[in-house]
């Protein structure tokens, strides 16, 4: 495998030895990744986020701690279902040029390798660490919905896009 000084130095071999095309080399794992990352992160913020209203019986908000926190399982339980995905687009894009595979074949090789099925889960702890992110960001979403839209318990999509009007 072909060790790079520096980004531009990265950039610069891969182009020369692959185009352009060599750029984007692992790019619809990529972007399934992210589709799917996002999807599970949503998908279980929302059961989290229920589960704990319905069994804290509740009526009012809650605290921007337990909105953090919620955030925080729901990224852990996304990472654990999505991180499989992850490990093989990175395998993909670090593929020399003639042995590129797809992704069935590229996760058959992970699974292959001495860390058999476990091997999917590789950098699952360092991973763990960066569910803080989407934990502020939903938090902060639950925090301006609550300003923007008082006493609204879920908005329509059009509504969590619009523009806010401030009275003049």
């Amino acid at each position: 495998m072909q060790h790079y000084d520096n980004t531009w130095h990265a950039l610069q071999c891969i182009v020369k030895d692959e185009g352009l095309v060599g750029l984007y080399s692992g790019m619809a794992g990529s972007l399934l990744g992210v589709a799917t990352t996002n999807f599970a992160y949503f998908y279980w913020y929302s059961v989290v986020r229920t589960l704990y209203l319905t069994r804290a019986k509740i009526t009012t908000a809650p605290s921007t701690a337990v909105e953090l926190s919620l955030g925080a399982v729901a990224g852990a339980l996304a990472q654990l279902f999505t991180s499989p995905i992850a490990v093989v687009t990175t395998r993909q894009q670090t593929q020399p040029k003639g042995e590129k595979k797809g992704m069935l074949a590229t996760a058959k090789e992970v699974i292959d390798s001495e860390d058999g099925w476990t091997g999917l889960w590789r950098g699952m702890k360092a991973s763990l660490v960066l569910v803080v992110n989407p934990s502020i960001t939903y938090g902060a979403y639950q925090r301006l919905r609550e300003v923007l839209f008082p006493g609204k318990v879920s908005l329509a999509p059009h509504e969590a896009f619009r523009k806010c009007q401030i009275a003049e």
